[in-house]
């Protein structure tokens, strides 16, 4: 039974952010909090302190339930997202053993493309069976192989490689476990199958995994347990709340934007740039680098079309060159993106004619390249840095038009409006360029920084009963903010869009031979 007052927690773990949302079975939002996930990098290697994640997770949600101990104490029930394609090994009590392999992280490339120069036909048994064909370069399967085969030590001590979220679960309820949904990038379920969980023996027997080392699987909804009495007691939340099996926050921000909606198709801008959508089977489109994945509702997929760096971009060039601090200078401030909106307001559609390519790591969906490298293209003497700003995040928004027909003819489904969450969202004047440039409405949350921890908890609040999936679909929630496409600009961006998509084909042989 759900008690009259009953809340839910929805924890959302990301590259750079944990952020946290309590939220009221009504829908609203008690309070949210946040903490940074600093991450090391030096060429291959991307990683992150899963202890150190652990902990600022513990960090953010005591800075909730200490605020508002009552709301806390009817906390029922608990959802858990996360990034994704990022492994880590623990032991049997949850420990990581080893810092956590981001989706950045390119080792184990090398013994990916082994397992095709074993067995020649591997590659298209993938993508039949599971979507994905085993290429390594940041995927989970690869990260398990390089700890397999290149870390003994770890391996020989290691109770089972689980993705952030699983993890995370695990180390709330003392049960390790994992799902068709979680464990997409280890790349060894049959997706054109999800009842009943399992992994595919062909596919392993390929790769050449020690199973010993898969945690086990179990259904996409199903509830891991109830919350270890000492996290609770720490944590500040009874020890009945139950805990859900995790999802990633691709299949996450479809909840959070409602694109099981008809009509409707969800992006995320945070780190990254996603375009999530519903699609009613498994398919694969990999001319495109689209996919679909299992989504966080049994027998049901979402697109997986991820488009690169997104928000990030952005970041990037403000701190780095905005108000970088260097030999140069001190031109820093605390909050680069305290003036984005007045900046972009003040500056005319189109940049003053300057194009930002927003490659800086690489081409994702739907033109994948990972030598591509981004820039601006046709300056000028008159070129201001407003306009490079400005020029930054219609390029984030071109990258993402790039998606919107290959996606539409994926899922044989028109994307008619677009809901926005992530960083991005936070921006009124790049919601209105995201509109502009994909010719689309677009509509924001009223609260996109806990947009995904707050869907979270929505989810976990499905999966007890306390909401249906018709609940769900309804979203954004109340309060959502609208943008719709200036009309002036329809001809001016659609011109651009071409010499957008020209500008990747004449660069990409030249940043090939750069790198």
């Amino acid at each position: 039974m759900i008690p009259e007052m009953a809340n839910a927690l929805g924890i959302d773990v990301g590259t750079t952010n944990v952020k946290v949302a309590l939220v009221r079975d009504d829908g609203s939002t008690v309070a949210g909090a946040q903490r940074t996930l600093p991450m090391h990098r030096a060429g291959d290697i991307a990683e992150q302190d899963a202890d150190a994640t652990w902990r600022s997770l513990g960090d953010a949600v005591r800075e909730v339930t200490t605020a508002h101990p009552d709301q806390a104490a009817a906390t029922t029930t608990i959802g858990v997202c996360t990034q994704y394609s990022s492994i880590v090994p623990i032991d049997a009590d949850a420990r990581p053993l080893m810092p956590m392999l981001m989706w950045q992280d390119t080792r184990g490339t090398d013994h990916a493309f082994e397992i095709m120069a074993r067995a020649p036909d591997s590659f298209m048994t993938f993508v039949e069976r599971h979507g994905i064909p085993p290429v390594g370069g940041g995927l989970s399967l690869a990260h398990i192989l390089y700890v397999q085969q290149d870390r003994p030590d770890v391996h020989e001590r290691t109770a089972a490689y689980v993705e952030s979220m699983d993890y995370v679960t695990a180390r709330l309820t003392g049960r390790i476990t994992a799902t068709q949904h979680s464990t997409f990038m280890f790349q060894l379920s049959d997706n054109r199958s999800l009842d009943p969980p399992a992994y595919d023996a062909e596919l392993v027997r390929l790769a050449g995994v020690d199973t010993t080392r898969l945690p086990p699987l179990v259904a996409i909804d199903a509830m891991v347990g109830t919350l270890r009495p000492d996290i609770a007691g720490d944590l500040g939340i009874p020890e009945t709340a139950t805990v859900y099996a995790g999802t990633n926050d691709t299949a996450t921000a479809a909840v959070a934007t409602g694109a099981f909606a008809q009509g409707r198709a969800g992006i995320s801008i945070g780190t990254t740039s996603v375009l999530v959508d519903e699609v009613g089977a498994f398919r694969v489109d990999l001319d495109h680098q689209i996919f679909s994945m299992p989504a966080p509702f049994p027998n049901r997929y979402v697109v997986c079309a991820e488009n690169g760096l997104g928000g990030k971009v952005l970041e990037h060039v403000l701190r780095e060159f905005v108000y970088a601090v260097d030999d140069l200078g001190d031109h820093g401030a605390s909050d680069p993106f305290a003036r984005l909106d007045d900046t972009l307001r003040a500056t005319r559609a189109g940049a003053g004619g300057v194009m930002f390519l927003p490659w800086l790591a690489g081409a994702s969906a739907p033109q994948s390249g990972s030598a591509m490298r981004g820039g601006f293209v046709n300056m000028s003497l008159d070129t201001t840095r407003p306009d490079l700003v400005r020029a930054v995040a219609e390029g984030v928004a071109h990258n993402l038009r790039a998606l919107l027909a290959p996606v539409e003819t994926f899922t044989g489904n028109s994307i008619d409006e677009i809901a926005l969450v992530g960083g991005a969202a936070r921006s009124a004047a790049w919601c209105q360029v995201l509109a502009d440039v994909l010719d689309r409405p677009v509509v924001a949350p009223a609260a996109p920084d806990v947009a995904i921890a707050r869907a979270t908890a929505l989810l976990a609040f499905q999966r007890s009963g306390a909401w249906s999936l018709n609940d769900l679909d309804r979203e954004p929630s109340t309060g959502a903010r609208r943008f719709d496409p200036e009309p002036a600009n329809r001809s001016l961006f659609a011109d651009r869009h071409g010499q957008f998509e020209a500008a990747y084909a004449a660069l990409l042989p030249i940043s090939e031979a750069l790198s």
